[in-house]
């Protein structure tokens, strides 16, 4: 006979069991839940908002404006993203170098990150106001956004005194850039801006091809915060200028000859005298640009006072201008010599 004995245990039942199991698995995703809200929490106060700002500064400095606005969208902020863009960014001569970034006071939700940079051998600082996103708890992200993007409000001017048609575009960096007439003091009324924002950077500047007698040379705009001037100026080509300049010297031959020598366009002393006891020294020379679509020239002349010998003795230098008009008709250029009064 077999005996078979128990002491101090009881039967455990399949159901028991299987009690026991639920509970451990309830247990189990507790403890995961609050690891995992713990880890968040962690990771969102230790996180250093700097590290946003870097990865927006390196989207900046990378020519990637479309990264950039992920990041701060310059819409949200009620700024023009016209010219916040891959195409001019990317097209910019100079991009900034980031030379340093630290996290300067935190505080609960908010932070302040200033950062320094390099552009166009300037170092310049700007401060960005940090705010943490809600929800960051729960996304294991830092969540940190600056308040508003890092642009440059850029003006962008022409310069034009002498043209007849006036500038109403130039280019910057590859993209179209439309002028507006501005009231700006010291500007002709024929002078155009435009003031748009950009990321800093450096960028090209060209205008529009203006002909055989005017031109503009290009120039770059450098864009560090918080504003930026650049000017481009019309000018006059070498062609217009000897048009000008064979002009005058017709003129100045005409001052010295019976009959023509007392138009109203010569200089008074000139016309004063005997023509031929004039005559011209040195042909017009220096053009000097006038509002109004005038211009000046210089020249030599000579006369003989009286009493100074036929043989040409005692004559005296005359160092004057004469004044024209000119109007430019695709490649003719005409010009009118107007009289001292009219200056």
């Amino acid at each position: 006979m077999t005996t078979t004995s128990t002491t101090g245990s009881s039967p455990t039942t399949p159901a028991a069991r299987r009690g026991r199991r639920v509970w451990i698995a309830v247990g189990a995703v507790v403890l995961a839940v609050g690891g995992y809200l713990t880890a968040a929490a962690l990771v969102s106060n230790s996180s250093d908002p700097s590290e946003t700002v870097r990865s927006y500064l390196a989207a900046i400095a990378d020519g990637d404006a479309s990264t950039a606005a992920q990041i701060v969208d310059p819409d949200a902020s009620g700024i023009d993203a016209a010219y916040l863009t891959d195409e001019v960014l990317g097209a910019a001569t100079e991009r900034i170098e980031v030379v340093s970034v630290t996290t300067t006071t935190r505080e609960g939700g908010t932070a302040e990150v200033t950062a320094a940079m390099e552009l166009a051998s300037q170092t310049f600082t700007h401060t960005f106001t940090m705010t943490r996103d809600a929800g960051a708890y729960w996304l294991l992200q830092p969540g940190w956004r600056p308040d508003a993007p890092l642009t440059v409000e850029a003006t962008v001017s022409v310069r034009d005194s002498i043209s007849l048609a006036g500038v109403e575009q130039v280019d910057l960096a590859g993209t179209e850039l439309a002028l507006a007439v501005k009231d700006v003091a010291g500007v002709s009324a024929n002078s155009r801006s435009e003031s748009v924002p950009v990321y800093p950077a450096v960028y090209g500047l060209t205008g529009p091809d203006m002909g055989t007698y005017f031109t503009i040379a290009p120039d770059e705009l450098v864009a560090i915060p918080p504003t930026a001037t650049a000017e481009l100026s019309v000018a006059a080509t070498e062609a217009l200028q000897k048009a000008l300049l064979d002009a005058a010297n017709v003129q100045a031959n005409a001052c010295v000859e019976p009959g023509t020598a007392a138009d109203v366009v010569c200089p008074l002393l000139l016309r004063q005298q005997d023509p031929s006891t004039t005559g011209v020294i040195q042909a017009p020379y220096d053009v000097t640009f006038r509002t109004g679509h005038r211009f000046m020239v210089d020249v030599i002349f000579w006369y003989r006072p009286e009493g100074g010998t036929s043989s040409g003795t005692g004559t005296t230098d005359y160092t004057t201008d004469l004044i024209g008009r000119y109007t430019v008709d695709g490649d003719d250029v005409t010009v009118e010599f107007l009289p001292w009064d009219e200056l």
